[in-house]
């Protein structure tokens, strides 16, 4: 929050410092612009972090051992996968609500209104919990710390990179009726929160109906993260196989009970 309010003072200096106001407009195209700034930069952060955070947090897991103490309890998959994601994302959510009040005091200086910053923070949001679900989804996969935040890093920027390549390959092309490139900006969480900054972005048309981009990627980053999740709890224990350990141990344990039956009688 202190890092966005020095931010803005820092725009304003930049950008209307050195400027007379005259009147509301200038005021809210500063307001716009501002948004424009903060919006793509509140994204990246929360990208990365998110992503970092929850590989970190389960790489730690297995340095540490706990996380075959964990697979060892009554937990299910599911709640072992769901429960750790959460926890892991639970700092990330509580900054992003936190530079919620912020956001909303562009208010009162114009050129933003309420729809545009609760979709920049939708977008976030859902940006922010797909690239949890794929850190914490190759953490889980691999068992050494600095492969799987390398791996991490790599996809997200892999992505970034596949998207822009898309965008700049459906120019001047056309799928169901529509621009290919303004679909190929719904899979991408920059371009999104770009469009969602711009009250007069292109909608597409899905059905008959008017569907603008960044909703339609909040469908798409929920379906990404469900997906990956999915595959963390089918193969969670395939990857940590706690149970085997423990029926190891159980048999061990039994064969001593029977060798020391055995020294006694």
């Amino acid at each position: 929050v202190a890092a966005l309010l020095m931010l803005m003072g820092t725009a304003w200096l930049v950008l209307a410092g050195s400027q007379t106001i005259r009147n509301y407009g200038d005021l809210a195209r500063f307001g716009s612009m501002l948004f424009q700034i903060l919006a793509p930069l509140q994204l990246a952060v929360a990208i990365f972090f998110s992503a970092l955070f929850t590989a970190s947090s389960v790489s730690q897991e297995k340095d540490r051992k706990t996380l075959v103490l964990l697979l060892m309890t009554e937990l299910s998959n599911f709640e072992l996968v769901v429960g750790k994601l959460c926890a892991s994302l639970l700092t990330v959510i509580v900054l992003l609500l936190a530079a919620l009040p912020v956001f909303m005091s562009l208010l009162l200086v114009g050129g933003v209104n309420v729809s545009q910053i609760l979709g920049v923070f939708a977008v976030t949001i859902a940006s922010a919990v797909a690239a949890g679900s794929l850190g914490s989804t190759i953490a889980l996969w691999r068992e050494k710390t600095f492969q799987a935040l390398a791996m991490t890093a790599l996809s997200i920027v892999a992505l970034f990179a596949v998207s822009e390549v898309l965008i700049y390959l459906g120019s001047d092309q056309w799928f169901g009726g529509q621009d290919l490139m303004l679909w190929a900006k719904s899979f991408s969480p920059w371009r999104s929160v770009l469009l969602a900054t711009a009250p007069a972005a292109g909608d597409l048309s899905i059905g008959g109906f008017g569907v603008r981009p960044e909703f339609l990627f909040l469908l798409i980053a929920s379906c990404f993260a469900l997906l990956v999740n999915s595959v963390a709890i089918w193969r969670v224990r395939l990857w940590n196989p706690a149970r085997t350990i423990r029926q190891t141990q159980g048999s061990g344990d039994a064969v001593a009970d029977g060798s020391a039956a055995e020294f006694g009688a």
